[in-house]
């Protein structure tokens, strides 16, 4: 039998006395709805309209805390836009101090796109029009400043994008925003008593202790029985969520960061790196309430003992409840999948590139960020292959561009798990077939490197020029 040593029985002692002492409200099951995020359509060419401001929130029981978003919101509203449209953005900078914003995923020039290269000063606005060429994609906008990216996606600055086709069948996949199609965003945040954000910029990895989705803690839904379709956006800054049901059900993995799969997998579980998307079928025919968690169920003294932890674990991990109601559904089969992906390539590889991440070092091929040099020159339209390692695992992504994954640790990847991207966990090293869609110039870089914003802020991540 292992002893016990003396370090763990005063630990237990203090965990038991304190689960005594805890308030009820601790333990409490109550959960609040889940809130959607309002929805913003680029109709008759109308500009949407994008306003970076201070706003007040509770994010922990009724104390108001200020935090950052969009037009009045904590985060902000879920744009939807159609391949073919022309789409006018208006952004204003309310903000005291200078932001940049990226849409993470959209294909689109790089004067058009935003980024390290368009900053908005106090006041200041900016109304770039972008034509929509990609296929049917789950995206996201955030802040996006040189050193303060994490800080500004962590106060709030993000949003879900997405992109559709101009005529979508009916009854393919479930498609009624907020009904049976749901945004979700997930960030962990570290409050204080009064409900305030803690945040150090200088430290390695940023984990908070409590999971926010939406803007709340938590959350449940309502839904009809039947399919449902969660889109689901990691905007955390370090933490990478390995999510699963509660009940051991299947998550039907239909589309990742840029598209849609050949056909649908059935998974257990399903791993999110920073910045990388999904989006998952649920069969909500039959039995009864299901949670999808990041991570195992935590029972009861999981939860008790992760208030007293130093390793930042989540309080509760539930990202959200669904809570089937009505009869059963007449359309109970798996909906399809209503366009294959075109994962057509240029035939040649025109150059191999190879980048090594040191998360020790915040580095890129031993190097650190130098806004003055251009770490990539690259061909429009061309394809390269890049070999992506890191020290320790961590995600990496590309701005303005898209990838294929060629092999995972030197394992070829099978076609149909293939679908474009631009965001991948490294574990060992990735095999990526990155294809440059669009321009940028000296004055309008891409970006690329580590998806932990804390290490790109620190200087994991390079200049790309598309030319």
């Amino acid at each position: 039998m292992k002893a016990i040593t003396r370090r763990q029985l005063l630990k237990t002692g203090l965990y038991s006395t304190a689960l005594l002492g805890l308030p009820q409200r601790v333990w409490a099951t109550e959960r609040p709805p889940l809130f959607i995020p309002p929805l913003l359509e680029s109709r008759r060419g109308r500009p949407l309209y994008l306003t970076l401001e201070s706003v007040r929130k509770s994010l922990i029981d009724d104390k108001s805390t200020e935090v950052w978003g969009f037009n009045g919101l904590y985060l902000g509203p879920t744009i939807r836009v159609k391949r073919g449209e022309f789409v006018r953005l208006v952004y204003r900078n309310n903000l005291s101090r200078p932001v940049a914003v990226n849409v993470q995923g959209l294909q689109a020039p790089a004067e058009l796109l935003g980024g390290v290269g368009k900053v908005l000063q106090p006041q200041q606005s900016w109304s770039p029009i972008i034509a929509i060429e990609q296929a049917p994609a789950t995206c996201w906008y955030q802040g996006y400043s040189l050193t303060r990216c994490a800080y500004e996606t962590y106060r709030g600055l993000a949003g879900m994008w997405l992109i559709e086709e101009p005529t979508t069948s009916k009854g393919l996949l479930p498609s009624q925003y907020g009904v049976n199609d749901i945004p979700l965003i997930l960030q962990d945040l570290q409050l204080n008593n009064q409900g305030t954000q803690l945040f150090q910029p200088n430290q390695d990895v940023f984990l908070g202790n409590r999971l926010f989705v939406n803007g709340q803690q938590s959350p449940y839904l309502k839904v009809a029985r039947g399919w449902v379709r969660l889109r689901i956006v990691n905007a955390s800054l370090s933490r990478c969520y390995e999510l699963s049901c509660d009940d051991g059900r299947d998550l039907h993995w239909i589309a990742s960061d840029q598209g849609f799969f050949s056909a649908s997998r059935a998974v257990k579980s399903l791993f999110l790196a920073p910045s990388e998307r999904a989006e998952i079928l649920l069969d909500l025919n039959e039995g009864g309430n299901v949670k999808l968690m990041a991570g195992r169920s935590a029972n009861l003294w999981d939860k008790l003992t992760s208030l007293f932890s130093s390793e930042q674990n989540l309080l509760d991990n539930t990202v959200l409840e669904l809570r089937p109601e009505g009869l059963l559904s007449v359309f109970s089969q798996q909906p399809n999948i209503p366009f294959k992906p075109d994962l057509a390539l240029p035939s040649a590889i025109s150059q191999q590139r190879q980048f090594h991440i040191n998360n020790a070092s915040a580095m890129i091929n031993q190097r650190r960020f130098d806004p003055r040099r251009i770490d990539v020159n690259a061909k429009l339209g061309s394809l390269e292959r890049w070999q992506v390692s890191a020290d320790s695992p961590v995600g990496f992504r590309l701005q303005g561009a898209r990838f294929i994954i060629e092999s995972i640790d030197n394992q070829p990847l099978p076609l149909e798990q293939q679908s474009w991207k631009d965001t991948v966990w490294v574990d060992k090293s990735v095999q990526l077939l990155v294809h440059f869609t669009h321009p940028s110039s000296h004055n309008f870089p891409l970006t690329f490197g580590s998806s932990d914003l804390m290490l790109a802020d620190k200087g994991a991540m390079g200049l790309m020029v598309v030319q």
